[in-house]
């Protein structure tokens, strides 16, 4: 009985290690994912992370990502940009002074600065969640 008690613990111990060793050592919180049209952009939300915000530009078209942010008390939209190009990673932008439990809505749409074409473009749907 106590061979069988022995082999149980070692085998709970070493799968949770494995499960442990899979997670990133940075992960904090989780992603909550905006997903522009057409396959133009992403962003996202993570409360858990201190408010963070990301966007990234994954289409050569000539439109720059934004990731539109609107929080309660305050009229005008918020905007993390990523105008460096398409397939070069995530922007990302933090906004501080956000009172935890505090309802956050944002979407992901392509937009072209220069002005040469048509405004937001292909946005997400408004997607909320709330900051910790």
């Amino acid at each position: 009985m106590s061979r069988i008690k022995r082999v149980l613990t070692v085998t709970v111990g070493a799968a949770a290690c494995v499960a442990l060793a899979q997670a990133p050592a940075n992960a904090v919180g989780s992603w909550h994912i905006a997903d522009a049209s057409n396959g133009r952009g992403t962003g996202g939300f993570n409360s858990g992370d201190n408010n963070k915000f990301r966007i990234a530009d994954t289409k050569k078209d000539g439109y720059s990502m934004v990731l539109r942010i609107k929080l309660p008390g305050r009229s005008e939209i918020t905007s993390c940009d990523d105008r460096n190009g398409a397939n070069n990673g995530f922007e990302y932008c933090r906004i501080s002074n956000i009172p935890r439990n505090t309802e956050v809505q944002f979407k992901a749409c392509a937009k072209d600065f220069s002005g040469g074409l048509p405004g937001w473009i292909d946005c997400s749907y408004w997607i909320k969640d709330y900051t910790r």
